[in-house]
């Protein structure tokens, strides 16, 4: 064990100066006291900078290259969207370990504002919203039927899948009925997916569903 010279009190583990006086301690090191390990915080943050640096530095290097060239439609305004965007949802999902369901919902969310924002930016002519945004969101219907599925996940959010699968399917079918151009195929398909994902929700978990909804609504 140490022992300061001034203060003379005996310090254990391997500390280098007195926590009163902080004059270097005499003696031999003893096993450390705590462990020194890093905080699992402190590393996702350093995670989460080098990832922000590498993509920023992209980002001006895009907009150097851009600018170099002749031509009206800059490409890197849309690159530095996307990354503000990927930054934002990592960032959020770092910060609060969100459930798999509602991180899904806020990448279909994101990805979809950018991909219209891409398609009205070249005039792609509603590439994104008649192809692009159905596809998410069928991606993301199969995705959350298949996590319902993992134990522990259905017991705790049951009513969110359900609610998604009704909303992100459903809902923005039934608006694209307000268009008097028809309906794209993918749309059909993720009305399809939806209520086909619905339905095995409410066959195989029903049973869950029925105890959260009593649970929730006090019956």
């Amino acid at each position: 064990m140490k022992t300061c010279p001034k203060c003379h009190i005996k310090v254990g583990g391997d500390a280098e100066y007195c926590p009163l006086c902080q004059c270097p301690l005499n003696g031999e090191d003893e096993a450390p006291l705590w462990p020194k390990t890093v905080p699992a915080a402190w590393r996702l943050a350093l995670f989460y900078k080098i990832v922000a640096f590498v993509l920023l530095a992209g980002v001006v290097v895009c907009v150097t290259i851009d600018f170099q060239t002749e031509g009206t439609l800059h490409w890197s305004y849309l690159v530095a969207l996307c990354v503000l965007v990927f930054l934002t949802l990592l960032r959020s999902w770092l910060r609060h370990f969100q459930s798999m369901p509602r991180l899904l919902f806020q990448v279909l969310v994101a990805v979809s504002a950018v991909a219209w924002l891409c398609d009205w930016y070249v005039h792609g002519g509603g590439f994104a919203v008649d192809y692009v945004i159905p596809i998410l969101c069928t991606v993301t219907l199969v995705l959350n039927f298949v996590l319902a599925f993992i134990p522990g996940r259905m017991a705790e959010n049951g009513l969110v899948y359900l609610l998604m699968n009704i909303g992100v399917g459903v809902v923005p079918y039934l608006l694209l009925f307000l268009r008097p151009d028809g309906h794209p195929l993918p749309w059909l398909v993720c009305l399809v997916v939806s209520v086909v994902t619905f339905l095995g929700l409410v066959v195989f978990r029903g049973r869950i569903l029925l105890a959260e909804l009593e649970k929730r609504l006090h019956l």
